[in-house]
């Protein structure tokens, strides 16, 4: 049973991090087309609080998964 959990906590981090890869990747691409375009009214931070709130709901979620498959896989190999 500990392999499972292990084996979900490993995939969850591998998902944390291309999520957050993915994240960063579109802020980089989102800044350079904004600078393109001064025309448009917004600020890049109202744009910026969008994307983290997108991509933030997410990776906490699986964050808090990540962590207690990771607790549970620890505590069924020590006993």
């Amino acid at each position: 049973m500990a392999n499972k959990f292990k084996f979900a906590s490993n995939s969850l981090f591998a998902l944390l991090v291309l999520m957050v890869a993915i994240m960063l990747i579109k802020i980089y691409i989102d800044y350079q087309n904004f600078i393109k375009h001064p025309e448009w009214s917004a600020p890049f931070s109202a744009h910026l609080i969008t994307i983290c709130v997108t991509y933030g709901v997410p990776l906490i979620v699986a964050l808090v998964f990540f962590l207690i498959f990771k607790n549970k896989a620890s505590k069924k190999i020590n006993h």
